[in-house]
């Protein structure tokens, strides 16, 4: 397209694998649009030159409203926006990151100008590294309770033959006995040890948002836990009053979040007990309620159960050992989310957290 732009911003623009463009906010068309334009969507920019709201059709339906947005926030504050969508190109979906910036004169806003860049590749690797991830970690807890259980049983089962009078008097065999009892004690520890560490080095990098489906992201995590119901000896539910629900959140933190609440769930929930996540859309935030059926925090710990290295921290129905800081580090990465974290907890009749994400 001719271009009356300025010139560095065209000889940019014509060289760059990106897609720059200059909105006349008073002709209502567009000034400029760099060739990478064409490149990227796969047909011509010519078709939206008098109607640049044509151009809608070509973004995903569930991202239509949430770029109209942006420009309209762009036109009717003149602020920045950064924000990322989805296209149509060709039958192709690619991922889009734009900037867009409001043009003044006489401080009257006359022109948007913007880039717009091909994320797909980027996004794809991102959200593959997130789901290894989380899927790591699910495997993580679910290999855990399942080699903790039968360590444990051995032990036992040692600790119960080094009583046997016939064994008490056989030292070549008290010592084989002593030998399992401390192989059982260290392979418990060190799985327990392998979890704590993995769940703190997770909180140690700062949150990187992005606009994801937070529906998805959750049943995704849940498919994995439910796929082991067997052998974790609970039933897994999730519900949500949206299909689909999109959000800009650190999906991998997030995750990490719904990880440790049920794991813990798990690890205060009897056999065949159920562990439930809702999904809330309301109308300035969502909710998400991780809800069990177990044994409860007792009303004394809970004012404590924040706390890093807490009082509150139990072993759990299985011996389960706990550092302390599981609920400290969920409570600071749902802050950093800008939401809040809150308990209802009877003891023996279960536990529901309620996380708020605002929107």
């Amino acid at each position: 397209m001719e271009s009356n732009s300025p010139s560095l911003f065209h000889q940019i623009g014509e060289q760059s694998n990106d897609i720059y463009f200059v909105y006349d906010v008073t002709g209502n068309k567009l000034k400029y649009m760099s060739p990478a334009f064409e490149t990227i969507l796969k047909y011509s920019p010519a078709i939206i030159v008098n109607k640049p709201h044509a151009f809608l059709n070509s973004i995903h339906p569930d991202d239509r409203d949430y770029v109209s947005g942006h420009f309209r926030e762009c036109l009717n504050k003149q602020t920045t926006g950064r924000f990322e969508f989805r296209i149509n190109s060709g039958e192709e979906i690619k991922d889009i990151r734009a900037c867009i910036y409001p043009i003044k004169e006489d401080g009257k806003l006359v022109m948007i100008a913007g880039t717009a860049e091909d994320i797909t590749l980027v996004k794809s690797n991102i959200l593959y590294a997130e789901k290894i991830n989380a899927r790591k970690n699910t495997m993580l807890d679910i290999m855990a309770h399942d080699l903790r259980g039968p360590i444990s049983v051995i032990r036992m089962i040692a600790s119960g033959i080094e009583k046997e009078p016939q064994v008490a008097n056989n030292e070549s065999i008290v010592q084989s006995v002593s030998y399992i009892q401390e192989l059982c004690k260290r392979n418990i520890k060190l799985i327990q040890d392998l979890l704590n560490q993995e769940f703190l080095e997770s909180a140690e990098v700062d949150i990187r948002k992005e606009r994801a489906d937070l529906v998805w992201e959750i049943n995704d995590v849940i498919n994995y836990y439910k796929s082991s119901a067997e052998i974790l000896s609970k039933t897994f539910r999730v519900s949500s009053n949206k299909e689909k629900l999109f959000m800009q959140i650190d999906s991998l933190k997030l995750m990490q979040v719904m990880n440790n609440l049920i794991s813990n769930a798990i690890k205060f929930t009897p056999e065949n007990g159920v562990i439930e996540v809702d999904i809330v859309e309301k109308p300035t935030f969502v909710e998400i309620v991780v809800r069990d059926n177990g044994i409860g925090i007792p009303d004394d710990l809970q004012p404590y159960l924040y706390d890093k290295f807490t009082r509150a921290r139990r072993p759990g129905l299985n011996g389960e050992d706990s550092v302390g800081l599981g609920m400290s580090i969920i409570k600071t990465l749902v802050e950093l989310h800008g939401g809040t974290i809150h308990l209802e907890s009877r003891e023996n009749e279960g536990s529901a957290f309620y996380i708020t994400i605002p929107k």
